[in-house]
C-alpha cells in the first residue's frame, strides 16, 4: 500500500498545521492522523519545562510507524529551537500493552502516574483565610469555557480534552470553583463524585501565589466540601515527575495505591 502523508491545510484545535500529520492512501482514502503539541510548561514539572506531546491514531499498523517517524522527527525538530531549556518528547494513553510495546519499540521509556487515596471521616472542617473568595464556574457558558480552556492550557502538561471535561460534568456534586484575593484570580479546581470517592480531577496554583500554602487553603476547601455532601474518602490521580505536587498531597495524608503506566516518553 502507497501511504501519502501531508500537514492539513490549516491550523485545527489550536495547533499549527505544521505539527499536524494524515495519513491518506493510493484511492485517498483516510488511513489515520499524528500530532504533536508543544507546550513551555514551568509549572508542573520545572526540572523538564519543555515538553512536547505526540499522538499517532490508526488502528493499521503499517500506517502507524510512518505516521509516528513523520510526527517524532517534526517533536525533534521543534525541540531544536529550545536547545536551552531541557525537554521530553512524550505520549500518553490508558494502559495499553499494544501501544506501550510500539512506543517502547521505538525508543520511549516509561513513566507513570499515581494513584493516592485519602480517608475523610475523622478530618475536622478547617476554617479557611477570610481573604479567599471562593465562585464556581459556569463553564456551560460557551465563552467561559474557552476562557477556563485557555487558562487550563497554559498552566498544565495537557491541553484540556473538552470531551473528558464535558464526561466528568455529568458526574455527581461535578464543581469547578475558582478561588481569589481582591479580585486576582490565586488558583482553583475541579471536582466530581465517583464510586463513592470525591476526586480532585485539577487543582491549580497561579506562579506568582506558590509558596503561600495556598494550595493547602484550597484542598482544605475540598475536604470541607466532600464532607458537606457525605463523602468519607478521596482520590485523585498525579504524574509521578511532578514531585511538588506528590509531596503536597502525601503531607495532607493521601497514600499512594496504585500507578498506571500513562505517559512513555523520552528525554532530550
Amino acid at each position: 500500500m502507497n501511504i501519502q502523508i501531508i500537514n492539513p491545510n490549516e491550523d485545527q484545535y489550536g495547533n499549527a498545521m505544521e505539527n499536524i500529520f494524515l495519513a491518506f492512501d493510493e484511492r485517498e482514502e483516510f488511513l489515520g492522523n499524528a500530532f504533536v503539541y508543544p507546550s513551555i510548561n514551568m509549572h508542573q514539572t520545572g526540572d523538564t519545562p519543555y515538553l512536547l506531546f505526540i499522538q499517532v491514531n490508526t488502528d493499521q499498523e503499517d500506517v502507524r510507524q510512518p505516521l509516528f517517524d513523520q510526527v517524532y522527527n517534526r517533536a525533534k525538530a521543534l525541540r531544536a529551537l529550545q536547545p536551552d531549556l531541557k525537554a521530553r518528547i512524550y505520549t500518553g494513553f490508558e494502559p495499553d500493552e499494544e501501544k506501550l510495546a510500539f512506543y517502547v519499540k521505538n525508543g520511549f521509556d516509561p513513566q507513570y502516574t499515581v494513584i493516592m487515596e485519602k480517608e475523610l471521616e475523622a478530618m475536622q472542617t478547617i476554617r479557611l483565610s477570610k481573604k479567599l473568595n471562593v465562585e464556581e464556574i459556569d463553564t456551560e457558558d460557551e465563552d467561559v469555557l474557552a476562557s477556563y480552556k485557555s487558562m487550563y492550557d497554559d498552566l498544565f502538561v495537557t491541553p484540556l480534552d473538552l470531551d473528558d471535561y464535558e464526561a466528568q460534568s455529568e458526574k455527581e456534586h461535578f464543581r469547578n470553583f475558582v478561588f481569589s484575593i481582591d479580585g486576582e484570580v490565586v488558583g482553583g479546581c475541579t471536582i466530581f463524585e465517583d464510586e463513592g470517592y470525591g476526586h480532585v480531577e485539577t487543582l491549580y496554583v497561579m506562579p506568582s501565589y506558590r509558596g503561600q500554602g495556598m494550595g493547602k487553603q484550597i484542598m482544605q476547601f475540598i475536604f470541607n466540601y466532600f464532607k458537606s455532601v457525605g463523602l468519607s474518602k478521596s482520590k485523585l490521580e498525579v504524574w509521578e515527575l511532578n514531585q511538588a505536587a506528590v509531596k503536597l498531597y502525601q503531607g495532607l495524608d493521601y497514600k499512594i495505591v496504585n500507578t498506571h503506566l500513562m505517559f512513555p516518553g523520552v528525554d532530550g
